[in-house]
């Protein structure tokens, strides 16, 4: 972590766990990603290590949701609303980093960070709860 901050930098808090390890561990490292393109940006990193880091973050986020959808299905969960904000927030990523620069970095930055958070807050702890209920931790 850089020793000054942008104002935009969340740090990971127990306020956002879900309390379903694998769940909790990947959005750790979606915010650590998303913090680390906000504090490029603040830096002023060339605009190739900015994309490379926010593809990082696309990759994961990738990943993330096809670990959770794998889960939905094994669980038997129905997740058809779940699976369409994931599909939402895939097709808003792409019309990002098709007209990437420094400045629409930092704005995919955000704009993940927001939706992350949002989608932690509800969505993912209702399937949270549902995992926990079918004892997985």
């Amino acid at each position: 972590m850089s020793a000054e901050r942008s104002a935009e930098v969340i740090e990971w808090s127990p306020q956002y766990e879900v309390g379903i390890r694998f769940i909790d561990g990947q959005h750790r490292q979606m915010l650590d990603l998303v913090n680390r393109v906000l504090e490029g940006v603040h830096a002023r990193l060339e605009l190739g290590e900015l994309i490379e880091i926010l593809r990082d973050l696309v990759r994961l986020t990738e990943h993330h949701f096809a670990t959770e959808e794998k889960q939905m299905a094994a669980s038997g969960a129905d997740a058809d609303a779940h699976r369409a904000e994931h599909r939402q927030l895939l097709e808003s990523l792409r019309a990002f980093t098709d007209r990437l620069d420094a400045e629409s970095a930092g704005n995919c930055s955000l704009f993940l960070r927001a939706w992350l958070l949002r989608h932690i807050e509800t969505t993912d702890r209702q399937f949270a709860a549902f995992l926990r209920e079918r004892g997985m931790q």
